[in-house]
């Protein structure tokens, strides 16, 4: 069986939210970073940092303490996938999630794959109701 071509690790280039009535939606802000992998076996994992997530203060926190401020700035989840080609469309199955919403959940995520970037893309509500047009371009590492 030929590999699919989304296999692979990524890293994020981008991320863009465009709200309906116009106003700034990136939750990530300019600069995050990300990795996103998709394996063989059909498992998936993702993670973004936004580019100004404040260090702790205070030197070695406790362990609390660093649990605390994990999520802020943070976002990870990982599950199985599959690859509906006809649509374009990826569907993570998340196992677990720093956004614990999303445990057990389904998420489309429509793609493309040119050389050697992925652009994954989805159509949101904003938490006021506003609609989203929300992408992320990861470039393939090596």
């Amino acid at each position: 069986m030929e590999q699919h071509p989304i296999v692979g690790t990524w890293a994020l280039v981008a991320s863009e939210w465009k709200r309906a009535d116009g106003k700034h939606a990136n939750p990530f802000g300019e600069g995050s970073v990300g990795m996103l992998t998709y394996d063989r076996a059909r498992f998936m994992a993702a993670q973004i940092m936004h580019a100004e997530r404040p260090p702790m203060p205070g030197g070695a926190p406790t362990i609390d303490q660093a649990f605390a401020s994990a999520v802020p700035g943070f976002l990870a989840y990982f599950g199985s996938y599959e690859v509906d080609d006809a649509e374009g469309v990826v569907i993570h199955t998340v196992v677990a999630s720093s956004f614990p919403p999303w445990v057990g959940g389904e998420h489309r995520r429509r793609f493309r794959i040119e050389g050697d970037r992925l652009t994954l893309s989805d159509d949101l509500d904003a938490a006021d109701g506003v609609a989203v047009a929300a992408s992320t371009v990861w470039h393939r590492v090596a």
